[in-house]
């Protein structure tokens, strides 16, 4: 479920078609898929920094949102590979509609457990007896290599297809996972993962002395009655690019 980018796509800021092919192939069967040598090193260096200094300083409730920079980097919010895949699955009126910061602390006392999966998102139509396409996609940009050691996100391939549960009901979906392959997304630091909003995941215990973070965007479809849209200030909007001012329409 994963696609090393080549440094001639680096270059280009695009995917070749095969592998844009392919993207789009995962995003649609397994719900997820990982774009490695996505992302200029230097900018998640950056963010990192940037997060654990908040940390040092105890204001990372303040920054949880992830609304200032280095946070709404371009590189992040419209990250050309990212949004190569996101329009080719659900057109190009898409709009942003989330952007935070997720973080698992390491576990010092050894007291965390595996939770139960959970979705971001729900299936539009839940009472059809078909899968509708993707209207939500999650782009999660780890600022630390994410290990099966330090709780790399664990997802339960293909469980994005299932609609025989009620949606809010975590204890269900914690009983058929048992039953269920999943993996954990291991991917280096420079990487970015697309998920399906209904792709059922879970972060797993941080078995390491550091912390691991990662932004968390959100990106959907536009409907006519959508209405949530991420604010972002001012300050930064304007200094944005056009394709960044774009995602923030409204229709």
């Amino acid at each position: 479920m994963r696609i090393e980018l080549t440094d001639a796509e680096q270059s280009d800021g695009k995917m070749c078609a095969a592998h844009l092919d392919l993207a789009n192939r995962l995003l649609r069967e397994v719900g997820a898929v990982i774009l490695e040598n996505a992302v200029p090193l230097e900018i998640v260096k950056e963010a990192r920094t940037a997060y654990f200094d908040a940390i040092q300083r105890g204001m990372v409730r303040k920054i949880r949102h992830a609304l200032e920079m280095p946070f709404l980097h371009h590189q992040f919010i419209t990250n050309p590979f990212s949004l190569q895949v996101i329009e080719a699955a659900m057109g190009k009126k898409v709009a942003l509609f989330r952007c935070g910061i997720h973080n698992v602390p390491p576990d010092i006392d050894g007291n965390q457990v595996e939770k139960s999966p959970h979705r971001d998102g729900n299936h539009l139509f839940p009472e059809l007896a078909c899968v509708l396409p993707v209207s939500g996609i999650y782009v999660n940009i780890p600022f630390v290599d994410f290990l099966e050691e330090n709780g790399a996100t664990k997802i339960w391939s293909g469980s994005h297809l299932i609609m025989d549960s009620p949606p809010s009901d975590v204890r269900y979906l914690g009983e058929r996972s048992k039953h269920l392959p999943a993996l954990q997304a291991v991917m280096p630091m420079g990487s970015l993962i697309l998920r399906d909003m209904r792709l059922w995941h879970v972060g797993m215990p941080n078995r390491t002395d550091t912390h691991r973070p990662m932004l968390d965007i959100g990106y959907t479809r536009i409907f006519p009655h959508a209405s949530e849209r991420l604010r972002v200030p001012q300050e930064i909007k304007q200094d944005w690019s056009e394709a960044a001012k774009k995602l923030l329409r409204t229709g």
